[in-house]
């Protein structure tokens, strides 16, 4: 089962009109969903940007396939040594979560992490130890459907600090609180958030005094997963693998292009049938038994690119082009098999003079939007 993270995040400065000195950032890859939160030192410009500066680092270092132990002992060591010396300065947790629920979380010179479900909240402290001047938070657990990991910046901990707490609301103050508002039915994720954010910020007085606060929750539940097949492998010897490690995959299953559905109908030995259309615009759809969605290739899927910023209620009705966009916009991974064959009609003056962008260049734009909107998107090709 693909375990999908949503992440929800609610942040203030600690003065209105100036740029928070908090930061954060999500990164998602086949395996797992990286979260960063990240505190400046002080407040306004220069906070905001040594915290931006640590977030793009850190997931700059998993995109170059680091290890987060890796990417985390890196920016530490560099923090360790501008600590006190007037340069950017950033403390931080970084946060992993695989896909299977199992997650590491280190954190430097930061509040705790936090676990949440449906009937308990706790702080996660599975070991503690100081490197260097700074005090270093490790927790490893498994975060099942339904549960949540939250992320909070000092602001939230030393809320009310030397007035209505010795010490601030403490990491255990927030789990207090947390605690309080369960059990529910279900974690709601904005509430959740707001709900600490606000509690926190009521701490700190009204005359400006306080701190910049940030709340971050991963919320994991069951993801949606779709799968899009659209060209035929390179190699005809290909066909029967190819077609087999598409149909192995969970979720939903489309197929883009006459030739590649001719293909995956032969090797299940099912019949390839054409769908009377009822659509002005987009070409008639296929059918083969078992598959959710089977339709024509670079016509359709222009028109998919197109309907992805659009609210699903304005789609036009009966349309194939309609029907992929709406499995799209609704997944939370999507696996495309790109075909590597040559499609005859992607040099074609036809298609070009209409605006028609050829399969590969389509697929491109496509994932990249769908990446934009929070989604995962795994491209093999072949």
């Amino acid at each position: 089962m693909y375990i999908h993270s949503d992440i929800f995040a609610v942040q203030t400065p600690k003065k209105p009109g100036e740029p928070c000195g908090d930061s954060y950032g999500v990164y998602r890859d086949q395996m797992a969903t990286t979260i960063v939160l990240s505190d400046g030192l002080g407040s306004g410009v220069k906070a905001h940007i040594a915290a931006n500066m640590c977030v793009a680092r850190l997931i700059g270092l998993v995109k170059m396939g680091m290890t987060i132990r890796e990417a985390f002992a890196a920016v530490s060591a560099t923090m360790d040594r501008v600590w006190g010396s007037g340069d950017p300065f950033a403390v931080f947790t970084i946060a992993r979560i695989l896909n299977n629920g199992q997650t590491t979380v280190l954190s430097y010179e930061m509040p705790p992490p936090l676990l949440i479900n449906k009937t308990y909240a706790l702080v996660l402290r599975d070991r503690v130890y100081t490197q260097e001047k700074a005090i270093v938070h490790e927790s490893n657990c498994v975060i099942e459907t339904g549960e949540g990991l939250i992320l909070v910046s000092d602001g939230i901990t030393q809320a009310g600090i030397g007035k209505l707490f010795n010490y601030g609301w403490e990491a255990e103050g927030v789990r207090k609180f947390l605690q309080s508002q369960l059990p529910v039915e279900r974690i709601h994720g904005p509430s959740i958030t707001a709900s600490v954010h606000d509690k926190a910020r009521g701490y700190w007085s009204a005359d400006g005094k306080g701190d910049d606060c940030s709340v971050l929750l991963a919320l994991n539940r069951r993801g949606v997963i779709v799968n899009l097949m659209s060209g035929p492998p390179l190699h005809k010897s290909d066909d029967n693998e190819w077609v087999r490690s598409f149909l192995n995959e969970d979720g939903i299953h489309i197929i883009s292009g006459g030739s590649t559905a001719m293909i995956v109908a032969r090797n299940m030995g099912r019949k390839l049938e054409v769908k009377d259309s009822e659509s002005a615009i987009t070409p008639p759809s296929y059918q083969i038994d078992t598959m959710e969605l089977v339709t024509e290739g670079m016509v359709t899927l222009n028109q998919v690119y197109h309907l992805l910023d659009e609210e699903s209620d304005q789609y036009p009705e009966n349309s194939p082009a309609s029907e992929m966009a709406y499995f799209l916009n609704i997944s939370d991974r999507v696996n495309i098999w790109l075909g590597s064959a040559e499609n005859l009609n992607d040099g074609s003056i036809e298609f070009r003079q209409q605006g028609l962008l050829s399969r590969r260049k389509i697929i491109s734009k496509i994932a990249t939007r769908l990446n934009g909107q929070g989604k995962l998107v795994v491209i093999e090709e072949k």
